[in-house]
C-alpha cells in the first residue's frame, strides 16, 4: 500500500511539472527572452498612443517610424536598449553576452564615441520625422517627457559615481 501511495505521489508531481512546463512554453513569452525589434517598436507605439492621444492615422505613421528606427535608437523596454547585462563594467577588455553567453570584446573609447554620435544623429532624424507627424501640443509634451527622462538618467548616472 505504501509503494502504491508513493508511486501515485511521484506520478502526480511529474504530471504537475509537465503541465506547468507546457503552459509556460505555450504562452510564447518565455521569461528571459528579449523582445524583437518589431515587438519593441509596437510597444513603443502603443505607449505613445496612450501618452499623446494619437489618432489612427498618426498611430500608423508612428509605427512605421518606430520600425524604421528600431535598433538605431533605444526603444525602451527591458534594459531600455542600454548595456546593463552581465559583464558590463568589467575592465578586463571582454564581456559576456547575457543572451548567448559568448565572450565579446569591449569596444574602444573611439568606437563608443562614434556609436554615441551615430545614435545622436539617428535620434535627431527620428525627432524631426516625429515632429511632422505630431501636432504642436503633442510634440511639446513629447519633448518635455524626453527632457525629464534625460534628467532622471543624468541623476542616476551621477549617483552611481
Amino acid at each position: 500500500m505504501k509503494k502504491i501511495m508513493m508511486t501515485m505521489a511521484v506520478a502526480l508531481m511529474m504530471s504537475a511539472a509537465a503541465f506547468a512546463q507546457s503552459d509556460n512554453q505555450q504562452s510564447g513569452n518565455k521569461q528571459g527572452q528579449r523582445p524583437t525589434q518589431e515587438q519593441m517598436a509596437q510597444r513603443m507605439t502603443e505607449q505613445m498612443v496612450s501618452t499623446y492621444g494619437l489618432t489612427d492615422a498618426q498611430k500608423t505613421k508612428v509605427l512605421a517610424l518606430n520600425k524604421k528606427y528600431a535598433g538605431k535608437i533605444p526603444m525602451g523596454g527591458p534594459r531600455g536598449g542600454k548595456g546593463h547585462g552581465p559583464g558590463m563594467g568589467q575592465k578586463s577588455g571582454a564581456k559576456v553576452d547575457g543572451q548567448t553567453g559568448a565572450t565579446q570584446q569591449v569596444p574602444s573609447s573611439e568606437e563608443m564615441t562614434k556609436r554615441r554620435q551615430e545614435m545622436k544623429t539617428n535620434r535627431e532624424a527620428y525627432n524631426k520625422e516625429l515632429k511632422a507627424i505630431f501636432t504642436d501640443s503633442q510634440y511639446k509634451k513629447y519633448t518635455e517627457n524626453e527632457q525629464s527622462r534625460e534628467q532622471r538618467h543624468q541623476t542616476r548616472a551621477q549617483s552611481k559615481e
